[in-house]
């Protein structure tokens, strides 16, 4: 799962690059889609990369949440499989549009099996059922997005678009990502940082994913001036608890500072759409997809490069403290999400900002890529 996710954080947006540089310095054609670039982009971001590797870390990490023995391949490689194979229909689709939307149903059943086995262990299992319940939840809405994604693909619908749109970030993505943070950060910072108290209150864990899901339904239904209501209360509670998970105290530890420093992308993405809202209450239009990518490059992609190098290190039998990459790929990457930023205000930017994409994750799979795919070094299976 996070070797096919390392793939397609290039793939999906070499895509991309090649469209913006047609559009804005002219040095290759623009390619002629059959569906709005738009839409293509925004499918293949929600639903074609993260899903790798949330599914890679909650088929592993999920049963030690609830003490349950490991998932056998015959559990997982199924999920794998009509995942990868449905997403390369997919990218097929771009060349001949009717391969993409059966492509994309192919990887719905992948993805519901993997829901299906996930949940099967919850149910079977005594311990506290909170987060991995949550978790699944949300890939279920997950699933229902790629459905909504490829109905909109089918009928060219604008209206499946926006509801794949909405359930892939605000049901699937953001839940999960906050759900892990939930849940991990508090241990993995307690572990390095010397007489800490963990945080970890359960009624901020469904505050937050109030806030979340709030938003998107208020998005939903296009009501822009009142997304405040959900979106301020949300950002002043990522902010409390990025500061109560101690996120001072852990800089000192870069594998750990990184989770931190992703989590204030969450607050300040918040914060940005809370700006957003009261100013449209005002009849004001600021910001375009600014806080939008606040949250969806700033605290997906950083909390991707800390939690995804973490698990590929633990996982393959290397010292988590012995990367020397990831650190600087992530400072690297702040600049990266900046400049995506300013791309709303001088749209050349943008193109810089996806050369920075593929320039930081090309660095970082091609030393961690590897580690997928040879033995372990420490003689243990995998």
């Amino acid at each position: 799962m996070f070797a096919a996710g390392s793939v397609q954080l290039l793939v999906a947006m070499a895509v991309w690059l090649l469209e913006l540089q047609g559009r804005y310095l002219g040095l290759l054609p623009v390619p002629t889609w059959f569906w709005p670039p738009a839409w293509v982009h925004g499918g293949i971001m929600l639903y074609g990369i993260f899903g790798f590797f949330i599914f890679g870390f909650l088929m592993t990490a999920l049963p030690k949440w609830m003490a349950a023995a490991p998932l056998a391949p015959g559990e997982y490689l199924p999920t794998f499989g009509l995942m990868a194979l449905g997403w390369l229909l997919f990218y097929g689709g771009l060349a001949l549009p009717l391969l993409a939307a059966p492509g994309l149903a192919l990887a719905v059943v992948g993805w519901l099996r993997g829901a299906w086995v996930l949940g099967r262990v919850i149910r079977t299992s005594m311990n506290p059922r909170g987060h991995a319940g949550a978790a699944v939840a949300a890939l279920v809405a997950g699933a229902l997005g790629t459905g909504a994604y490829a109905w909109a693909l089918l009928a060219i619908d604008a209206t499946g678009f926006r509801l794949a749109v909405e359930l892939g970030f605000w049901g699937f993505l953001a839940p999960v990502f906050f759900i892990v943070l939930h849940r991990m950060l508090p241990f993995f910072t307690g572990a390095v940082v010397r007489g800490y108290r963990e945080y970890q209150p359960a009624w901020a864990l469904w505050a937050m994913l109030a806030g979340l899901v709030g938003h998107g339904c208020l998005d939903g239904f296009e009501l822009t001036a009142w997304r405040w209501l959900a979106d301020l209360p949300t950002a002043l509670l990522a902010a409390h608890l990025s500061w109560r998970w101690g996120l001072r105290s852990a800089l000192a530890t870069p594998m750990v500072a990184m989770l931190h420093l992703g989590a204030l992308w969450l607050a300040a993405g918040l914060g940005l759409f809370a700006l957003q809202s009261l100013l449209a209450l005002g009849g004001v239009s600021w910001g375009g997809l600014l806080p939008l990518h606040a949250v969806g490059a700033g605290f997906f992609g950083s909390i991707l490069i800390g939690m995804s190098t973490r698990v590929t290190l633990g996982h393959s039998g290397r010292p988590i403290a012995g990367d020397r990459w990831a650190w600087p790929l992530f400072l690297v990457f702040q600049g990266v999400v900046g400049l995506r930023l300013a791309g709303e205000f001088a749209g050349l930017t943008n193109v810089a900002a996806a050369a920075g994409w593929l320039a930081v994750f090309g660095a970082w799979g091609a030393v961690h890529l590897p580690m997928y795919l040879w033995p372990r070094p420490d003689g243990r299976p995998g």
